[in-house]
């Protein structure tokens, strides 16, 4: 049975969409490797109900459901693609913004410390 889960109702139209793209595309995957739901199911160790709401992208299927999914298909490595911190613009343009002022306040230092 599904839990209930109000983080759920306040997710915006565009992510569940991504979500249900990514049921696709392991429901495409899982049917391109020649598996049925029962023999994906039972390699997961799941019910074939929760691979069905993995495959239809409900978004209360929690992540280590979802990275049973991919290592039964060979695909674990693209679970390392989420949060990359490489891709994490926002994150990046923080650190550099931090980096420039410690830099500022280094040269500061040196130059009060100079008699």
């Amino acid at each position: 049975m599904t839990r209930l889960s109000k983080s759920n109702k306040g997710l915006p139209m565009s992510l569940t969409t991504m979500i249900s793209r990514v049921g696709q595309n392991i429901r495409l995957a899982r049917k391109k490797r020649g598996l049925t739901m029962e023999d994906m199911a039972k390699r997961m160790f799941v019910s074939r109900k929760t691979l069905q709401r993995v495959e239809t992208g409900e978004s209360t299927v929690g992540l280590g459901v979802i990275a049973s999914a991919l290592l039964v298909l060979g695909l674990e490595k693209d679970l390392e693609k989420l949060a990359e911190p490489t891709a994490d613009t926002v994150g990046n343009l923080i650190d550099k913004e931090k980096f420039a002022q410690k830099k500022r306040v280094r040269k500061k230092m040196s130059v009060d410390m100079d008699f």
